[in-house]
């Protein structure tokens, strides 16, 4: 299979996503989007690669990826984050209006701001109505999956002790590249960088 990524060059990824320049720096040249990944993930503040790479994917796959992580990286942590899941990798999978809905309610429903339930509104905010009211539809920002994918992935890297942190990190993003690059999904983990299934 060929490549996940949906841009050629990283500067289209701030031109689709303008909002993504507060908080990441653009690339000064012409730079691939896996390229620069790796760029910001050897910067002074890493975690940049990850606001960065959640925007690289589409949106399923975007999804697909913070799951992995989220769970590779411990992050689930009862019942409820596991239906969550559950239903984030349903929508994935079946990618209909009614999957999206159910994780979208069941993520509100949550009383906690888990890693999971972030994942949960990045698959429920991938497309619906903003406004709850159906005869006043409010289209859904388009970057508001990415943005969720990576509040999703800082929250689990946040809950590991601040050592595990920086390879934690690093597992993520090679198993995303790897996913994007058209392969499988890599085994995340907290330990050791991404190994293939």
């Amino acid at each position: 299979m060929g490549s996940r990524i949906r841009f050629t060059k990283a500067k289209q990824v701030f031109e689709t996503y303008p909002d993504l320049s507060e908080t990441v720096s653009e690339p000064s040249g012409d730079v691939a989007p896996e390229d620069y990944a790796l760029e910001l993930q050897e910067s002074e503040e890493p975690n940049r690669a990850i606001a960065y790479f959640a925007h690289v994917l589409p949106k399923r796959e975007a999804v697909w990826w913070g799951m992995h992580c989220v769970k590779g990286l411990d992050a689930v942590s009862n019942e409820h984050d596991r239906e969550v899941l559950e239903l984030s990798e349903n929508w994935v999978r079946e990618g209909d209006e009614d999957a999206r809905a159910a994780v979208h309610a069941a993520a509100e429903a949550a009383k906690n701001d888990s890693a999971s339930v972030w994942i949960g509104f990045a698959a429920g905010w991938s497309g619906g109505s903003l406004s709850p009211n159906p005869d006043h539809r409010v289209e859904m920002p388009d970057d508001l999956t990415a943005k969720a994918v990576n509040a999703a992935v800082l929250i689990a890297l946040g809950s590991l002790m601040p050592d595990e942190r920086e390879q934690a990190l690093r597992s993520c993003l090679t198993a995303g590249l790897s996913f994007a690059g058209g392969g499988s999904m890599p085994v995340v983990s907290v330990n050791s960088q991404a190994s293939p299934v």
